[in-house]
């Protein structure tokens, strides 16, 4: 039985003691009213009764009750830490269990109908990822950006329809190692634009989670968290294959099917290019600037796919690290292109190229960490990251999103991340 229990106990046991004498002598006075004289009519002891054992009764009462007030008070000041950090367990875990039932699907077993957000649908049921349905506009210039989608369109312009592709959803389960409280507290409740991580909080506008079911939330997730070694190991593992998406290993990369698939990857991108020089070489004059766009469009699409290509033969580790732990955020279209398939959603850009996180390309990370003295500082930055609002590098602001590495790569893996971006 805990002291939280046995408190209530003894407080509910004196109530009735109380409620039960108070009763009692309301009842017996109505049975048997007896007259009696006011209390300063009413004769008291005389001086030999009152200095003498009454009085000694009256201080050794006193006296008891003194001891027994000292001990009450040494007896809370010990045990007032151990019930008030009882309590705060009490209350995280009760905050946990809230938060798991937010997250929760139809899977789990904390599933409630009424209060459950699916959360788990996306990220797994165990937090341990998953994928997410979202829609892709088409960004060909040609498509006008408030065109109806319908079957005429379907008929006209098929590159103009937009395409639903399966969006790789991260692991929480290494969320707590990458991301700090105040981090994930932002990513749940203002979402991630452009991705299908909807905003959850009513600072954001557009959810209706108050701060609390936030934190449950947060707390949750923290509860899922795996250790150091075993998030290091399995970036390790996969090095070498990777069964999760938007992740590959060289046993990927050397798989026959994922090989082929990029040399007609190659192939088909240089048609869509020529096709489209020459369908600019028959527009009329007021289409250039359409064309100029699409042909470069097309230009890039061969240029990544070439890039894929050269990346199935030949791999670096810290290449490889960078697409599994880095490219959902530096690379657009990453978190659901898919190897095996490269051409069956739109084309995603460079890798490095920028998306939700800024363009790595360019020589951008030798201008911003300037070797050899930006070496550490660029180590920093991948590994324990920079608070919001605080400078990096040469002039650069952190806006506090970026996460942090160190407790998931070794300082070997991030040393190899380090060479494939100064690479780029």
């Amino acid at each position: 039985m805990s002291p939280r229990t046995i408190l209530i106990i003894v407080n509910v046991v004196a109530i009735a003691a109380v409620l039960g004498f108070i009763a009692y002598r309301v009842v017996s006075l109505r049975r048997n009213p007896e007259e009696h004289n006011p209390d300063n009519l009413t004769p008291f002891f005389d001086d030999d009764v009152l200095e003498g054992a009454h009085l000694e009764r009256v201080l050794g009462v006193a006296l008891i009750a003194l001891v027994v007030a000292v001990i009450g008070l040494l007896a809370y000041f010990i045990w007032e830490p151990f019930r008030e950090a009882s309590a705060k367990d009490g209350f995280h875990s009760q905050s946990v269990e809230r938060g798991a039932i937010l997250f929760a699907n139809d899977q789990s077993k904390e599933y409630d109908s009424t209060k459950s957000l699916l959360c788990a649908n996306c990220h797994g049921v165990d937090g341990g990822g998953g994928a997410a349905t979202f829609v892709v506009k088409s960004d060909d210039p040609r498509c006008d950006p408030n065109q109806t989608v319908d079957a005429n369109l379907a008929a006209k312009q098929p590159y103009c329809l937009p395409k639903q592709v399966s969006w790789a959803a991260p692991s929480l389960q290494l969320a707590g190692l990458r991301y700090n409280r105040a981090q994930l507290t932002q990513v749940i409740t203002y979402g991630r634009p452009g991705t299908p991580m909807p905003a959850w909080g009513v600072a954001s506008g557009k959810g209706a989670l108050q701060q609390q079911s936030i934190q449950d939330l947060v707390n949750y997730v923290e509860s899922l968290i795996t250790t150091s070694d075993k998030a290091q190991k399995a970036a390790a593992d996969e090095l070498q294959k990777c069964a999760r998406a938007a992740c590959v290993g060289r046993e990927n990369l050397t798989d026959p099917a994922v090989q082929a698939a990029a040399v007609k990857w190659v192939t088909d991108s240089r048609a869509e290019l020529a096709a489209a020089q020459a369908e600019a070489a028959a527009a009329s004059v007021k289409d250039t600037a359409t064309y100029d766009k699409l042909i470069q469009q097309k230009q890039e699409q061969v240029g990544v796919a070439e890039s894929w290509q050269r990346t199935t033969q030949s791999a670096s580790d810290g290449q490889l690290l960078f697409m599994n732990n880095c490219a959902r955020c530096h690379t657009r279209g990453w978190s659901y292109f898919d190897p095996t398939n490269p051409q069956t959603n739109p084309t995603p850009g460079p890798m490095g190229g920028g998306a939700f996180g800024p363009n790595l390309t360019q020589g951008d990370v030798n201008n911003q960490f300037p070797p050899p003295t930006g070496e550490s500082e660029l180590f920093a930055w991948i590994s324990i990251g920079v608070e919001a609002n605080q400078g990096y590098g040469v002039r650069g602001i952190s806006s506090g999103r970026m996460p942090h590495f160190g407790a998931v790569l070794t300082k070997d893996q991030i040393e190899s991340i380090m060479a494939y971006e100064r690479s780029l």
